[in-house]
């Protein structure tokens, strides 16, 4: 036979107490205390929240079949996901709760349904707790189920009653601390969404605004924050304080997305309005155009958004598609002498190297770059991470993966990182010592961006000094034969990254990427 459910042995157990602890110290500690980012501080109550009151709403309706039970979590799941989708829903609810002792101030944030998992979890864990004979503890159950419910109906932060008008102080400007505000001078309540750019990403200011709209991609952009603004009041937006250069999408119902870029040095933090009856060049207008339509601006810091598709680039200007590359298998075989067995090449420029007695070890190279032939014996080694300084880092500090094969008529050397691939990788001094190299953004070419949204400009290579006679010039996709027993250099990739996201591939912590073999015969 069954067992009866009863709803308040579930507040005895640890899941539901440890969530109202959770909920309490969040509401009345954490938020707005800078320990935690209010991106989690603002998320971390709805998933306490969605433990808790399934529980405490069932106990103080005396629910007690699962048909019940079901239907609590689903009122509870189903009133919170109105109240952060609809704004009418919102204010209805707001309504609802000023007849109570703990009025509701509700945002509008559609992003919070991130937390109905947490539905799930109160129905797999607690309603079982439901049906488990447990020792009756009424005082215990009766304080959990007034402490809940206090902390329920304090979670959202409190409507403060107007203040009174202190003639010392009637009619200032009320304020916050922002870099720009948006002032919303329609009407009518506006939903309002905002992109900031990831915490990935990594930007050069000068570049991105010289053009913001060539500059960004969308892909950059983390998921919106929903804000609801009233008529006349105005949302403050912040500086990244480490950025030097801020910028967000903004798009909202009948708003097409639009860019907000700025310099930190032009507005940096400081007070401003949040409200719009005040002429200030810190107010982004949010209004009605003559046709009725909604739009921002107009304000220095207004573009136009990225465009969803990526502009044609300019001619010569393109980069490598991204499956062009130097790449090689691994575990590499570092050590040998081993013997080649055989090379077989295919058409995309990767070589299987048959090595007797070892596993087969590919190589993505130039065709011109792979000198070896069966019968060779080859000396494999790797590195991971370079030392010293290079000029074509631009720079920061030097990073990358080092492939060396040596055979008695052959060394390669092959480089992925913000170095080129040089004589000295070798262990041994080049004859008549390194050329000097400089590196340029190509002349007249803007850039494109890679799937991961990261701008992506090609470079040009300069030559002076040792093993050239004059200054000689390289671009990816060529190569320099340099005098003296230096070898020939085969560039593959060569593209500066102004504007990149650092979680994507390859070497993404730099500003610039080489991808190149260096090619060296053995002395005569």
């Amino acid at each position: 036979m069954e067992r009866p459910y009863a709803a308040r042995r579930a507040l005895l157990h640890p899941l539901w107490l440890g969530s109202l602890a959770v909920l309490a110290l969040n509401d009345h500690v954490l938020k707005g205390a800078g320990v935690l980012p209010g991106a989690i501080t603002g998320k971390l109550s709805d998933f306490a929240g969605l433990v808790v009151a399934p529980a405490l709403l069932a106990v103080l309706l005396r629910l007690g079949s699962r048909r019940s039970l079901f239907l609590a979590h689903l009122a509870t799941g189903a009133v919170f996901a109105a109240i952060k989708l609809s704004p009418a829903a919102a204010r209805a609810f707001e309504a609802f709760t000023a007849l109570t002792p703990f009025p509701w101030k509700i945002t509008v944030d559609p992003t919070d349904l991130i937390a109905l998992p947490a539905l799930a979890l109160a129905w797999r864990v607690l309603v079982p707790a439901m049906q488990r004979p447990l020792p009756e503890r009424p005082l215990a159950q009766r304080t959990a189920v007034v402490f809940g419910s206090l902390a329920c109906a304090a979670t959202s932060e409190p409507v403060d009653p107007p203040p009174t008008c202190d003639p010392d102080f009637c009619g200032v400007t009320p304020t916050e601390a922002g870099a720009l505000s948006l002032g919303n001078t329609t009407d009518g309540e506006r939903l309002v969404r905002l992109r900031p750019l990831k915490d990935s990403v990594q930007v050069d200011c000068e570049t991105l605004l010289a053009d913001p709209e060539s500059a960004l991609s969308r892909e950059l952009f983390a998921p919106a924050e929903a804000w609801l603004l009233q008529p006349g009041r105005g949302l403050p937006l912040q500086n990244n304080d480490t950025a030097g250069c801020v910028a967000y999408l903004v798009d909202a119902d009948g708003l097409s997305p639009t860019l907000l870029a700025w310099s930190s040095s032009t507005f940096p933090t400081q007070l401003v309005s949040t409200v719009t009856n005040s002429d200030d060049r810190l107010m982004i207008p949010l209004s009605l155009d003559s046709n009725g339509k909604l739009s921002l601006g107009p304000h220095e810091a207004v573009f136009k958004a990225p465009a969803l598709e990526e502009p044609p680039v300019a001619p010569g200007c393109t980069t490598p598609d991204e499956s062009v590359g130097i790449e090689w298998s691994t575990p590499v075989p570092i050590g040998g002498p081993w013997m080649v067995e055989s090379i077989i090449s295919s058409p995309d420029d990767c070589h299987a190297l048959v090595l007797q007695n070892k596993s087969t070890m590919y190589v993505c190279v130039p065709k011109a770059a792979m000198p070896f032939k069966a019968g060779d014996s080859l000396m494999i080694d790797e590195r991971d991470g370079i030392a010293g300084s290079a000029p074509e880092t631009n720079g920061e500090p030097p990073e990358g993966k080092i492939l060396i094969l040596h055979s008695d008529t052959h060394t390669v050397v092959a480089v992925r990182g913000n170095v080129l691939a040089r004589y000295g990788f070798t262990g041994t001094d080049a004859p008549l010592g390194e050329p000097t190299v400089e590196s340029d953004l190509a002349e007249g070419c803007t850039g494109a961006h890679d799937e991961c949204g990261s701008l992506l400009v090609p470079l040009e290579l300069s030559f002076l000094g040792a093993h050239v006679p004059s200054i000689s010039f390289l671009r990816a996709g060529k190569s320099i034969d340099l005098a003296d027993g230096y070898g020939t250099l085969h560039l593959v990739r060569a593209e500066a990254m102004p504007i990149r996201d650092t979680e994507c591939p390859p070497f993404a912590r730099s500003s610039r990427h080489y991808e190149s073999v260096l090619v060296i015969p053995a002395a005569p």
